[in-house]
């Protein structure tokens, strides 16, 4: 099963639609995705997301939601950031 890291997960618009496009991939149905943010309330807003995404697509993503970049890129095989620059 694959991991995917997505570090500044919560810079929602980018989660979502990259989540979107992951789950188009059939290889990804099974896939670990470790969302992570320093900010913990934009994350648990990515987490519900995230889990919506992976409802409404049928595709059953296992998601996980942590403020350690360490925990979220433990075993990860690959990693996207998306991190803000300046502030919403």
């Amino acid at each position: 099963m694959a991991k995917i890291a997505f570090i500044g997960a919560g810079s929602l618009v980018f989660t979502r639609n990259l989540l979107r496009d992951i789950c188009s991939f059939p290889a990804f149905a099974d896939a670990t995705v470790a969302l992570m943010d320093v900010d913990e309330e934009r994350l648990y807003f990515a987490k519900a997301a995230a889990e919506k995404i992976s409802r409404a697509k049928g595709i059953p993503l296992h998601i996980e939601a942590t403020t350690d970049r360490a925990a979220a890129l433990d075993g990860a095989d690959g990693v996207l950031a998306t991190v803000m620059i300046g502030g919403t």
